[in-house]
């Protein structure tokens, strides 16, 4: 049988990444079998999403495989290394006729799915701006949705794979707050439009 620490992470691979110890306890009693469970086995569980997360006080200080989503106490706990499958940017017809341009702009895609690096990007934002914003457009989702939009935007990242080295990683200061509707138009060319492109775009209509 897999150890606490991998059936963890396939449970939040199968939950999408991040999720409540409830959501947690319930994909890891599907992949272990109520049967194998010991009785103590959700302590262990969050014994051993503490230990692997540099989060919290009980961190082992060698793999930091987990982070907490909205602050330790809330039970909301994420998985580091998560990407999902799912493409939150569609690839157009065009995409299609350039083979290479497509692979590279999915690898781009995902590299922005990264829950951890958005979600550090988007804190630091709301603590510069105390909200969170277009900055193309300057839509916010919560002024015209009310809750349901709160703290709701999309990350981009605005340096192409391309154009990046080899074992290069995402830095938070690479990520670019925006709504959907810019987001699809900064994918729409390649190579892709730059922030203050697509704002000089904007201004001539």
């Amino acid at each position: 049988m897999n150890s606490w620490k991998e059936d963890i992470i396939k449970a939040l691979n199968q939950i999408g990444g991040e999720g409540h110890y409830n959501d947690i306890y319930s994909a890891v009693e599907d992949i272990r079998g109520i049967n194998n469970l010991p009785k103590s086995w959700k302590a262990i569980v969050r014994g051993s999403i503490e230990t692997y997360s540099s989060d919290s006080e009980k961190y082992d200080k060698k793999n930091d495989l987990f982070y907490s989503v909205d602050g330790i106490g809330k039970g909301i706990w994420g998985l580091n290394s998560y990407q999902s499958d799912k493409v939150n940017v569609d690839l157009t017809e065009d995409d299609i006729e350039f083979p290479e341009g497509k692979k590279k702009l999915r690898q781009h895609i995902l590299r922005e799915t990264n829950p951890k690096l958005i979600r550090l990007a988007k804190q630091n934002f709301i603590a510069k701006y105390s909200k969170l914003y277009c900055e193309i457009c300057g839509f916010d989702f919560n002024e015209k949705y009310g809750e349901i939009g709160n703290n709701f935007i999309e990350g981009h990242h605005i340096k192409a794979v391309s154009e990046l080295k080899l074992n290069e990683k995402t830095k938070v200061s690479d990520i670019v707050m925006v709504c959907s509707n810019c987001h699809r138009m900064l994918h729409r060319k390649r190579p892709w439009i730059s922030k203050n492109d697509l704002k000089k775009l904007i201004q001539k209509v």
